[in-house]
């Protein structure tokens, strides 16, 4: 789901991996790194990375004259996108 917030988003990942796509970079993750964040109004585009659970905790401090979550119409560049040792492409 193609995302943004009216306020930064951090996560921390507790379990898994996922790559979280942003207009100019992707940003991957893997359970027990340093936390990262997007700035508000920022789309976003989710992907979990690998066969595994992925359980990660997210912080959203918006503004509460806002919605915290809105769905966008923006189209990601597939950054997130990586090939695995088998060759084949996973996100």
């Amino acid at each position: 789901m193609v995302h943004k917030h009216s306020g930064p988003e951090t996560w921390f990942l507790l379990a898994g991996e996922q790559c979280v796509e942003l207009p100019d970079r992707a940003v991957r993750g893997r359970a027990g790194q340093t936390p990262t964040s997007a700035p508000a109004e920022t789309p976003i585009a989710l992907h979990v990375v690998g066969p595994g659970r992925r359980d990660a905790l997210f912080l959203v401090v918006h503004d509460s004259s806002k919605p915290w979550n809105t769905f966008v119409d923006w189209q990601p560049k597939g950054l997130c996108e990586i090939t695995n040792s088998q060759g084949t492409i996973a996100r």
